[in-house]
């Protein structure tokens, strides 16, 4: 998708209500027009990025629905629709998934500290899902005691590897 059209949109808006000024309003205008080009690119991308949210999102209840991203390239918008579902999972991720289908309306209060929190942001954006998709996919991998697909570490291991956790949870 190509941002220039939208941006020239913006600029020639600036432009109109510029011409209602001097001189002096107009070449202010244009430079203004010209300096908020990377600005209005950005806040073009992150609405169009939050609606792909909100639609992933929404097909969450479709079983074998598939994610939606988007991300800039170069000066343009590129949306990538993808299975949620990798054609190279196995027999243990398909039980996995099957498991998860079956209610997916429960809910769950979690409280994160701020850094594991914008680490999880990350890791969903990284995998073009969002952050509940990643949390339900992670939470199954763990449940299965393996990683699926980059989606968590596994928990298993012998004390002092690098994938044993100690501790409790007082809830």
């Amino acid at each position: 998708m190509q941002l220039t059209d939208y941006i020239v949109q913006v600029q020639t808006q600036l432009a109109s209500a510029a011409a209602l000024g001097g001189d002096a309003t107009r070449a202010t205008a244009e430079a203004l027009s010209t300096a908020a080009e990377p600005a209005i690119r950005l806040a073009v991308l992150a609405a169009v990025s939050a609606a792909a949210d909100e639609i992933t999102a929404a097909l969450l209840d479709v079983p074998g629905a598939p994610a939606v991203s988007v991300h800039l390239d170069g000066a343009d918008l590129r949306v990538d629709v993808r299975p949620t579902q990798h054609p190279e999972a196995g027999p243990t991720d398909a039980g996995a998934g099957a498991a998860d289908d079956t209610d997916a309306t429960a809910r769950i209060s979690l409280r994160l500290s701020e850094s594991l929190k914008a680490q999880i942001e990350a890791a969903a954006r990284t995998g073009s899902v969002s952050v509940n998709t990643w949390l339900v996919r992670a939470a199954t991998a763990a449940l299965a005691g393996q990683t699926a697909h980059g989606w968590g570490r596994s928990w298993s291991g012998s004390p002092g590897s690098a994938h044993h956790v100690t501790g409790w949870i007082n809830g």
